[in-house]
């Protein structure tokens, strides 16, 4: 059965460790992607790159940015849950330090023009980022209420700093220095992290010395009603919101003649960012002071999906920014609540595995709606758009009823 246990919190060098685990997680493949496009889609690539033909470059490239999210989405919540049966910080060293040797293999890849170096670090790294989640179930293990929802908000902003500004960053980088400076960069941030992991002190773990690690039964036999559909909401939320971010490369130049080179188009994508790190420091915890969790995110799913529907609509560029930034809100709102959630049904010896879960959700989402997306666009330019209306109707749906002992955390 599932017990509750007082959260402990947790002191500020112990947060920015573990922040900068998160950050790395997600910076560790956005960051690196210009190089990859650098040595498989330009003039300047690797030398057995260029003696393949262009489309064959693309689908290698295609191949190496899909296969290492799927690895990571098979693999990670069983990492997760030998954090969880074992010792979560020797894990996430463990991890640290498979992600180090994943950001080296390419650099010396680069130096031998190897593609199936390139390749194995690629793969290695993505099972070195499994120290993400970890580091999540530390945060929402020692959390409650306002305070989780508060912790869940920063890890999403972490995220999306590194989706907003790492091909930014991977692309100077390589500018200046060449295409092995990103994964230079990545190795220095995974060394620093391990470094510093081993100098503070986590608080005390619910293990379960004598549960077998392979086992997902017993963590859902632990979990309190409404788990799997809180799971469910994470994939809705996270597929319909990249319906339409991957809507926008097609959208704009199709309907406004807006190019991807456009300075219109960098300005709106950046905003994005933006927008959502603002809404994510400043409102989750805002609202949970008016409005109980589940409240609060059945609101916001629904004005998340009034606001698809505006971006659907919009008949000029003008309005669409409009709609982009409240639409970018009620998403960026809509995940620390619907992650709070899904930690409070699970027990607090399972948080990575929930974590771990909740991270492969978000994997398997934007891995599918690259390919759906496309498709869809063939059909009608907003079909993307307009079904992500319908995914966020259908998460309300989900939405679980408040757990018996939520109301007491949510005044925290």
């Amino acid at each position: 059965m599932y017990q509750s246990k007082p959260a402990t919190p947790l002191p500020i060098t112990t947060l920015f460790v573990l922040y900068g685990i998160i950050f790395l997680g997600s910076a560790g493949f956005f960051i690196t992607i210009p190089a990859y496009v650098s040595l498989f889609l330009t003039d300047h690539s690797l030398q057995i790159a260029q003696a393949m033909p262009l489309e064959q470059r693309r689908n290698l490239f295609g191949t190496v940015m899909s296969l290492a999210p799927f690895i990571s989405m098979l693999f990670t919540p069983f990492i997760a849950r030998f954090a969880d049966r074992f010792n979560r910080k020797i894990v996430m060293a463990l991890c640290l330090m498979v992600g180090a040797i994943g950001f080296a293999m390419p650099i010396y890849a680069i130096v031998v023009g190897s593609v199936v170096l390139l390749f194995a670090g690629n793969m290695i790294n993505s099972l070195g980022s499994a120290s993400q989640p970890i580091a999540q179930a530390i945060l929402s293990d020692n959390s409650q209420g306002k305070n989780k929802a508060t912790l869940m908000s920063l890890v999403a902003v972490v995220m999306t700093a590194a989706m907003s500004f790492g091909p930014a960053l991977g692309s100077k980088l390589s500018a200046l220095y060449g295409a092995q400076a990103p994964f230079y960069a990545c190795l220095v941030i995974a060394l620093v992290c391990l470094l510093l992991l081993n100098l503070i002190k986590l608080p005390t773990q619910t293990a379960l010395s004598e549960e077998n690690p392979w086992s997902l039964a017993a963590p859902l036999a632990r979990s309190k009603t409404g788990l799997l559909p809180c799971l469910a909401i994470v994939f809705i939320c996270q597929f319909s919101w990249s319906l339409y971010f991957q809507n926008i490369s097609f959208l704009l130049p199709q309907k406004w003649n807006i190019s991807v080179e456009s300075d219109f188009y960098q300005f709106y994508m950046m905003g994005i960012g933006i927008v959502m790190m603002a809404s994510l420091l400043l409102l989750p915890r805002l609202i949970l002071t008016y409005l109980k969790l589940t409240t609060a995110l059945r609101t916001v799913l629904f004005f998340a999906a009034v606001g698809m529907l505006l971006l659907a609509i919009t008949p000029t560029p003008t309005t669409h920014v409009i709609a982009m930034i409240f639409t970018a809100i009620m998403v960026a709102l809509s995940f620390p609540l619907y992650i709070t959630s899904l930690s409070d049904r699970a027990s607090h010896s399972d948080q990575g595995w929930a974590m771990a879960l909740s991270s492969a959700m978000v994997g398997l989402a934007w891995t599918l709606t690259g390919y759906i997306t496309a498709r869809l666009v063939n059909i009608e330019l907003i079909l993307p758009t307009a079904i992500a209306v319908l995914g966020y109707l259908i998460a309300i749906l989900l939405v679980p009823k408040p757990l018996p002992s939520q109301s007491n955390h949510e005044a925290q």
